[in-house]
């Protein structure tokens, strides 16, 4: 992840800076892929909320959160402060959300089914929607940091690491720290860990709030909503990719929402859960550097796809032969943590890039509304896969807690393989159709900058 041009270029962003950025988000991807992993186990199993409710609740709070995105993104870019538009989210915003992790997974004793599902509703939505404050200024502070296209990926690749190690410890970390803080408890267990991470996330963003600053600057919108919003169906780049996005993310959070089930009740070894997330994520940090060179070679698009590829390519031997062997199963864990290194870097390179795209062709430039409705097809990746798993799993004839029938194990097997690939190929279709290259952006760059000085 070394710099192209020499330290004298001002689009090179500071090394310190850069890790200041990144760290954020391993409080982000931490906190956000907990419930991803976790949250349907932990309400059906640990909470004792029907599996067909859980789905629903998950889907219905995401789905909220999903409006809740685009909405934080247009207050983002009507906000001025002494921090900048951005910045101010991450000093004031923390602190919220590491009381809604507490409150997620409190699990208190208040009695029958649907009194825990109104509970794990309100409290899911409250977490969904504090995340959202500082996520949406957090991501949309890319294109704040600098107008270079490759230095842009560079400061993806480093966020992307800490972003990978984030969700390793949300996906690796978890069960552990569960059994040993709880003490044979599960409630206890995740209860004191809910603590745990809320703390952590409130030291590290605003870590982030103090070594990070808005370097490009730009002029606050005070156009409406509605106008915006119709600036954002004029970018035709943008849209492309939110939607690939959108399928890749379904298959993603399906098949890790599931891998738990896979683990505890085809392979009977729950033990392994963090051993299996462990393989394919420390993999992932690892290919990172991997798909940046891809990207600077042939372009963010192909690396994309070349990644997501690599991921398609392991669901016929997980379905095959997953379920009978461990060393088989991990094994192809670590090929799959190849491919998906690239959801970590290329997306979030390509939207900067889309925001110039607008701005050249309009002359708008929405920074906070791209990154919130970006957001939004994030959330929806996650509302999606809850509500699918939860049902398939109901009409499977899953129960928690005990021995699976033969149609509830192929049922959770397709939702890991089968299932997730369909998303999969219609995300790499849609992925190849995005126009934007790199001589594409460098010249949509010098027509902006060409237009403002001859303005000035």
């Amino acid at each position: 992840m070394s710099d192209h041009t020499t330290p004298s270029n001002p689009e090179i962003v500071p090394t310190g800076m850069k890790l200041g950025y990144g760290i954020g988000d391993f409080a982000h991807s931490m906190a956000f892929n907990l419930p991803a992993f976790y949250l349907i186990y932990f309400y059906t199993d640990v909470f004792h909320v029907p599996a067909a409710a859980a789905g629903l609740v998950v889907f219905f709070a995401k789905l909220w959160d999903a409006g809740v995105s685009p909405t934080m993104g247009y207050l983002v870019d009507r906000t001025t402060s002494r921090w900048g538009n951005k910045r101010p989210y991450l000093l004031f915003g923390p602190l919220p959300v590491a009381i809604s992790i507490v409150l997620l997974f409190y699990s208190p004793d208040i009695g029958g089914p649907t009194a825990r599902t109104v509970y794990a509703l309100v409290t899911f939505m409250l977490f969904c929607s504090l995340m959202t404050m500082i996520t949406v200024p957090y991501g949309a502070l890319t294109p704040a940091l600098t107008t270079d296209s490759h230095e842009r990926a560079i400061l993806s690749a480093y966020r992307m690491v800490f972003a990978v190690v984030g969700t390793l410890v949300g996906a690796g970390a978890t069960i552990p720290l569960v059994k040993l803080l709880g003490g044979g408890s599960e409630p206890l267990g995740f209860r004191r860990v809910g603590f745990l991470f809320g703390a952590i996330v409130l030291t590290i963003v605003l870590i982030t709030f103090a070594t990070v600053k808005e370097r490009v600057q730009t002029e606050i919108q005070r156009s409406s909503f509605k106008e915006t919003l119709s600036l954002i169906r004029q970018n035709r780049p943008f849209l492309i990719l939110a939607s690939g996005v959108l399928m890749h993310q379904i298959a993603i959070n399906t098949m890790s929402g599931v891998v738990i089930y896979f683990f505890k009740y085809n392979l009977h070894a729950e033990h392994l859960v963090p051993v299996a997330f462990i393989s394919m994520l420390g993999t992932s940090a690892c290919s990172i550097p991997l798909f940046l060179f891809i990207s600077k070679k042939r372009g963010k698009k192909f690396a994309y796809n070349f990644g997501m590829g690599i991921m398609a390519a392991m669901s016929v031997p997980l379905f095959c032969f997953g379920d009978k062997s461990i060393a088989v199963t991990l094994a192809i864990y670590v090929i799959v943590g190849i491919g998906v290194a690239t959801v970590y870097l290329s997306p979030w390179s390509m939207v900067p890039d889309t925001v110039e795209y607008l701005e050249w062709k309009t002359g708008h430039r929405r920074e906070g509304m791209h990154y919130g409705f970006f957001q939004f097809a994030f959330k929806l990746s996650v509302a999606f896969p809850g509500m699918l798993a939860g049902l398939v799993l109901r009409f499977v004839g899953y129960v928690p807690n005990q021995e699976q029938t033969p149609l509830a194990l192929l049922g959770i097997k397709l939702l890991l393989t089968f299932i997730p690939l369909v998303f999969v190929f219609i995300g790499m279709y849609l992925i190849s159709r995005y126009p934007i290259d790199d001589e594409t952006h460098r010249r949509m760059v010098a027509d902006i900058a060409s237009r403002k000085s001859s303005t000035s």
